[in-house]
């Protein structure tokens, strides 16, 4: 993982790792728009010839223009958890990191396809690639961070892509309106859920632990033998739950484990986002 108090080791990272993971957002063959057909008309004096298209002329002999038509911009928006319970960690890398990580990535490939990107609720948002990433250094999580915040107040106008990066731990009525809000604002809502595996399995090696709320609501001693099984359900049910609100809203739902390194997380996740799609 990059080491997020210097900007050019973050850069260097995301430049040599991500590179190979350019399979693509979506089309995008000049800056901030993409080229759809739209139809074909005969061709008059004073044409491009470069419109001319000479397989049909091949097929038929006549001389067609094959007409196009500007595809609307498309933004890439990511909402960002700033929680304190963002900061739980595995493997000695935060849940935070991760998805600030992730975030430099999937930027990463929205600049390479001269697309726009911002963090949703940022103030002036940076309009080049290395203002964004020293951007993303100076953001921290925050004790008073709301996620009612994070919804959208209108319908995005442009074509959008969302990626929401959240663990989830938030009042259940609240990320449903935060999906839902996102699911009607924009054309496409990915759920980014951070949940890791050391929270999942809660492998201990004694039989009592405590427990400390990163939120700031104390801690308590729990008995892992005990207790291990009522929450490894209740969990499983609260992840399903999850999952079918996505499924409702008709959004793709990935789970970041932190098991996988950066670079086969963000090609699995974009792989399993562009099958959602097709």
């Amino acid at each position: 993982m990059p080491d997020f108090e210097a900007l050019k080791a973050l850069q260097l990272y995301i430049k040599h790792h991500i590179e190979g993971v350019m399979i693509g957002m979506h089309q995008s063959p000049k800056t901030g728009f993409g080229i759809e057909f739209k139809e074909y008309r005969n061709y008059v004096p004073g044409d491009s010839l470069k419109q001319l298209d000479w397989k049909y002329y091949a097929r038929t002999d006549h001389y067609m223009i094959k007409e196009a038509e500007m595809e609307k911009q498309h933004d890439f928006i990511f909402v960002l958890d700033r929680s304190l319970s963002m900061n739980f960690e595995m493997q000695n890398t935060s849940k935070f990191n991760w998805a600030r990580t992730i975030i430099a990535a999937l930027a990463f490939l929205a600049d390479n396809q001269h697309d726009k990107y911002y963090i949703f609720n940022q103030e002036n948002p940076p309009k080049d690639f290395d203002t964004f990433l020293y951007r993303m250094i100076q953001i921290q999580t925050r004790e008073e961070s709301n996620i009612r915040d994070l919804n959208p107040t209108r319908e995005i106008r442009n074509k959008s892509t969302v990626f929401i990066f959240t663990d989830g731990y938030t009042d259940a009525e609240e990320l449903q309106d935060l999906l839902k809000n996102w699911a009607i604002a924009s054309d496409q809502v990915m759920l980014i859920h951070l949940l890791f595996e050391n929270e999942e399995k809660l492998e201990f090696e004694g039989k009592y632990f405590t427990f400390k709320d990163l939120e700031g609501q104390g801690s308590v001693q729990v008995n892992t033998q005990e207790g291990l099984q009522d929450y490894q359900r209740k969990l499983s049910a609260w992840k399903k739950g999850i999952k079918d609100l996505c499924s409702k809203n008709s959004i793709t739902y990935w789970q970041i484990t932190g098991s996988d390194d950066i670079q086969k997380a963000t090609f699995r996740m974009l792989n399993q986002f562009n099958q959602s799609r097709a």
